[in-house]
């Protein structure tokens, strides 16, 4: 069945419900990928009866863009090998919330107005997307400084002299 499905999609909103309701201090991997997943199908099955900017669609990318910037409590390591498992992990996982929040806050724009740039929930996300782009940027200066920080090593001869 497709995530639209009567009833599914109102038992997808519920699961992510509980789901969220279970979060405390003590959050597992576990759960926190559960919950984006649930989100994600939920999400997905919005897009496929809603037209875009409609309120609802765009409150439920704005949720799963929150989900997917939560830190992971225990991230699997090493990350799994193929690109395709949902939700990503590391700054797959940031980049995709980032994508999602920008795709949220052009649905709010539509769906509560530009005038008030998307209403509360697009301002909310118009910071979180500011917050993203800053992490992102430290995620990737860390990775080229980690690289520019790796000795050379020098080039193997080869039995040449």
């Amino acid at each position: 069945m497709t995530p639209s499905t009567h009833p599914l999609l109102a038992l997808l909103k519920l699961h992510q419900t509980l789901l969220l309701s279970s979060f405390s201090s003590q959050l597992t991997q576990l759960t926190l990928d559960e919950t984006i997943r649930t989100a994600g199908k939920y999400s997905a099955g919005l897009t496929t009866i809603l037209t875009e900017g409609h309120p609802v669609r765009a409150v439920a990318l704005a949720e799963l863009g929150k989900l997917l910037a939560v830190d992971e409590p225990s991230p699997p390591m090493p990350p799994p090998k193929n690109g395709s498992s949902f939700p990503p992990t590391g700054p797959a996982r940031l980049k995709a919330a980032y994508e999602t929040h920008l795709r949220a806050r052009k649905e709010l724009m539509i769906g509560f107005g530009r005038d008030t740039e998307g209403g509360e929930v697009g301002q909310s996300v118009r910071s979180i997307i500011v917050q993203l782009e800053k992490e992102l940027g430290v995620w990737t200066s860390g990775v080229r400084n980690a690289l520019e920080d790796v000795p050379r090593l020098p080039k193997a001869t080869h039995g040449m002299n």
